[in-house]
């Protein structure tokens, strides 16, 4: 046995490594001083040049941990802080004779066994800081380093935690339509190395929970019914997952059928954005279109806001919903047990977000063996600082492919294994009910760009149900679009969600524009009077699916706003339900009152006034045509009664001048022998 005890350096910046040490195996767990460790992995070379002479030896630190404060320190400190020491006395040659030199992205593996006695540890119980380095053979700096948490123990605490493990069953959503998906990366999760593979296998562990998102399952049923994958030219292939989706629901069902399971909202939608920008509508959405899975419906409700961050009002919101719990991270809900009291009487479940993350440092630092013993480290730590009587424990949620490989049951004697169910029916610690939420957790939330195009999203899938006369399919079917389309799965990455979005709003655009469509001719004469009409078409384009008697047919009102009302102004009308493939042709009613040229915009519109199709422009020509006549006529008349009236007025008074002596004027002629009025000049006249 040797021991080599390096110098103190100042602090410094984390090393610069040549080579990735990934730790691929530690036992036992939970050592005791009389044991022996063994600790397996490979090395990596992460440069662009040879490496020579590597050797692979075994680390640690002596100083025991025991609270922590201590783990805190250790997980925020650099790889070569605390120094620790080397046994010389386990290592290995990471070469040979024949091959001295490791290439470029080439990895060699290691396997390094020590006796715990030989480590001169202290006689104390705690956490010890344990791990590899890789040093090239004559020069003592490591190019290397892997650390990991080992509690070494020669007594059990007097303290004892539950333990409730949560498998997270969901992903990035991907169905544009029946039958096709926006891509194939589902295949490759359900595939035998994928990551929902690995995640199934977690969850069928004894005495572990599950909670699936329907929209999953509907996917894969999708998938294993045969598929198609929609490229950015907007052709289509066949998918390559149908046979590993179906073997992945068969394990699902085995697994819900014996396992303690839940359901998520509908897609997974990204709560937190949601309520911060008044969309709480789709929260809504998303729960409703858990109906279309017939396989999970009856599984009872869990919410899972992104990461386990909430304030007050994302937690008020997820209430709303009559969850059976609200999962949230001990990050945000800082209360004293697992299961605390929530809004409106629904339960939280606070599970230890740390514990997912790994460590230490440094990378890769989330193995499954970095994430196991970090978590045997940390409950230990809790088992025997705890000075209450409250009952303590802990919760992990199981969401990734390292995760679940470290998911089998923890052996601890401080630990008991319980089903999500059998915690919730403890009775809810209460506590201050004040939530962390931190700026860089709204700052991971979905973007405006990505909110603004859900609700527009949202507002056509809405469109389009208003405007059916059987709207039932469309509804269901939209609250699952929209809840997808919301999915926390998004956050950053926006170029999969355009993939995943625009080809369904563009069939929307499709449908609320172009499928309703208005004939009309662009240009109309009438005259300056009430109740004349001219004919106007409506014509439904959508064609009928076979579901029913009313499948397409839509219910509109057809709309003109005139340029000028005082003028002219055109009846609204009532249009009767239009059946799909077939037309309707009315009468637009038009009041008019004076002549010109007056442009009419025609607008149909669903029964609640939303805008459908495209606007049809019409010129309106109103003439007099049918009233000057009269007019003229009129006016005629009025000249000539007037005329003879003023005529016999004269010829009276000449006729009085006459029988009192006064000469009198030349007769002038009877009104009836009056001439025609024309334009010629009076001299032609009087001849």
């Amino acid at each position: 046995m040797g021991l080599v005890l390096m110098p103190s350096p100042a602090a410094a910046a984390e090393p610069v490594a040549s080579v990735a040490i990934t730790l691929t195996s530690l036992t036992p767990e939970l050592p005791t001083h009389d044991d022996e460790i063994t600790v397996t992995g490979q090395v990596t070379n992460i440069t662009e040049e040879r490496l020579y002479r590597l050797e692979a030896l075994f680390w640690r630190h002596q100083a025991p941990i025991s609270g922590r404060a201590g783990l805190e320190e250790a997980l925020a400190s650099e790889s070569n802080d605390p120094l620790g020491a080397r046994h010389t006395g386990t290592f290995q040659d990471l070469f040979t004779a024949e091959k001295p030199f490791l290439e470029p992205n080439a990895s060699v593996p290691f396997n390094l066994r020590v006796k715990v006695s030989d480590l001169e540890l202290s006689p104390t119980d705690g956490v010890y800081l344990m791990g590899v380095h890789v040093l090239q053979r004559g020069n003592n700096v490591a190019v290397g380093r892997a650390r990991t948490f080992v509690p070494v123990l020669a007594a059990n605490p007097s303290s004892s935690l539950t333990m409730t493990s949560l498998v997270v069953l969901n992903t990035r959503p991907s169905l544009v339509r029946k039958g096709v998906l926006s891509d194939d990366h589902l295949a490759a999760e359900v595939g035998q190395n994928g990551r929902l593979t690995a995640l199934l296998k977690a969850a069928e562990t004894p005495e572990t929970s599950f909670a699936v998102d329907p929209a999953l399952i509907r996917e894969l049923q999708t998938m294993a019914g045969g598929y198609q994958v929609l490229d950015s030219e907007g052709t289509t292939s066949a998918g390559t997952g149908q046979t590993d989706a179906s073997r992945w629901l068969e394990g699902f069902q085995r697994l819900q059928s014996s396992h303690d399971g839940y359901r998520l909202l509908y897609g997974s939608p990204d709560v937190a954005a949601l309520v911060h920008d008044g969309q709480e509508s789709v929260l809504s959405d998303a729960a409703h279109a858990g109906n279309l899975v017939e396989s999970t419906r009856s599984l009872p409700l869990l919410v899972l806001p992104a990461g386990g961050a909430a304030d007050a009002a994302i937690a008020k919101a997820a209430a709303a919903l009559h969850p059976k719990a609200i999962l949230l991270a001990d990050t945000s809900a800082k209360g004293p047990a697992p299961l605390l009291a929530g809004p409106d009487q629904v339960p939280i479940i606070r599970f230890a977000a740390a514990a997912n993350k790994g460590g230490p440092g440094p990378d890769p630092h989330d193995t499954p063996i970095h994430l196991r013993q970090r978590l045997l480290a940390e409950s230990w730590v809790e088992a025997v600082t705890e000075r209450d009587d409250l009952r303590r424990g802990k919760v992990r949620i199981i969401t990734t492919a390292a995760q679940a490989a470290g998911a089998t049951p923890l052996e601890a004697p401080w630990l008991e294994q319980r089903t999500v169910g059998e915690l919730l029916k403890s009775v809810p610690a209460a506590w201050e009910e004040k939530y962390h939420y931190s700026s860089a957790a709204q700052e991971a939330e979905l973007s405006k760009g990505q909110l603004g195009s859900l609700k527009k999203f949202d507002w056509s899938y809405d469109t389009y149900a208003d405007l059916l006369v059987d709207a039932t399919n469309v509804r269901v079917e939209g609250s699952a679009a929209v809840a997808q389309a919301a999915s926390l799965r998004w956050r950053k990455r926006d170029t999969a969600r355009r993939a995943f979005l625009g080809p369904q709003q563009a069939a929307l655009n499709e449908i609320l524009l172009d499928k309703i469509q208005i004939r009309s001719s662009p240009r109309v004469q009438t005259v300056a009077r009430e109740g004349v009409e001219f004919p106007i078409t409506i014509r439904n384009t959508l064609v009928a699916d076979g579901s029913g008697p009313e499948a397409g047919a839509v219910k509109v009102r057809l709309v003109f706003t005139s340029e000028n009302r005082q003028r002219l102004s055109i009846k609204t009308i009532k249009v009767p339900q239009i059946r799909a493939e077939d037309s309707f042709t009315g009468n637009a009613e038009v009041t008019a009152k004076a002549n010109g040229v007056v442009p009419v915009t025609a607008q149909l519109t669903t029964e609640s006034g939303r805008p459908i199709g495209r606007p049809f422009d019409i010129e309106v020509q109103v003439t007099q045509n049918g009233t000057t006549g009269w007019a003229i006529a009129i006016a005629a008349g009025i000249v000539l009664v007037g005329t003879t009236f003023l005529r016999i007025r004269q010829v009276a008074k000449e006729r009085a001048k006459a029988g009192s002596g006064e000469p009198a004027a030349a007769a002038e002629p009877a009104p009836d022998q009056l001439p025609v009025l024309s334009s010629a000049p009076a001299s032609r006249l009087d001849a």
